[in-house]
């Protein structure tokens, strides 16, 4: 076992990739500002070189500042839609590209939830409209529940499909949350990096359209919810880190496309 610390030391060892070998793509964020910051700057890659990309966005968020008063959950969410819109702008996309399945934040039904299979069939439901050959996805053990729920929903709907997309996993509360045994099992999976030099003046600046979650914007809240100087540091990196299992298959199928 080593630690996340380790882990991060060892970046300089994982495989480097461009952008562009993921093809067309479909992120899929638990949560508005997900997006920016595990594959924000890869997005832009992708972007710039007019490959599509769309977006999914699972949860309403409304869980980061639930005892707002200026800031009730349907106005809550009516603002970090917004905020997301303008995130996926400033990555070079189109709003009209971001589409928002509103479940309630810390309530993306899991395996044991009843909503499961109507989950699964809404995402299946947006995979089909895009066809995309690969699909960014939370990293399957991230300790936020939500992202764990998000991961089991999209590995249940490509299950059923037969033109399976790549699933290209993103840490994000690895790094504040992670344990040895989640390095692991990251060790037994296929890891890339991606150079986002380039763009990640566009990443930063996509993460600061999330007003809500990187300031007082909300100041009524003593429990909200905001993203620490640490946080934001693990992701002002100029790589962007990625894990897939079974690449190998992904490849095989995607010579078949």
């Amino acid at each position: 076992m080593y630690a996340v610390s380790d882990f991060e030391h060892r970046f300089a060892e994982i495989k480097p990739v461009l952008a562009g070998t993921f093809g067309s793509s479909l992120i899929i964020a638990p949560h508005p500002d997900d997006e920016t910051l595990g594959c924000g700057g890869t997005v832009a890659l992708l972007l710039q070189a007019k490959i599509p990309v769309s977006f999914l966005f699972v949860s309403d968020g409304t869980m980061s500042h639930p005892n707002s008063k200026k800031y009730p959950a349907p106005r809550l969410r009516t603002l970090r839609e917004s905020e997301a819109k303008h995130a996926v702008q400033l990555l070079g996309g189109h709003s009209s590209e971001a589409y928002f399945l509103a479940f309630p934040d810390r309530h993306v039904p899991d395996l044991d939830s009843p909503y499961f299979e109507a989950a699964v069939r809404l995402v299946i439901e947006r995979i089909g409209q895009r066809r995309s050959e690969s699909i960014f996805v939370p990293w399957q053990n991230d300790p936020h529940p939500d992202h764990r729920a998000t991961y089991q929903i999209l590995q249940a709907a490509v299950s059923r499909m037969n033109r399976k997309p790549r699933l290209i996993q993103y840490p994000v509360w690895l790094w504040e949350m992670g344990s040895p045994n989640d390095m692991d099992l990251i060790a037994q999976m296929s890891l890339y990096s991606v150079d986002i030099t380039q763009t990640l003046d566009k990443k930063m600046a996509a993460l600061w359209a999330h007003q809500s979650q990187i300031t007082d914007l909300i100041d009524d809240d003593a429990q909200g919810f905001r993203l620490s100087k640490e946080m934001i540091a693990h992701f002002s990196s100029p790589r962007e880190i990625f894990f897939e299992l079974n690449p190998n298959t992904h490849e095989s199928e995607k010579e078949n496309i």
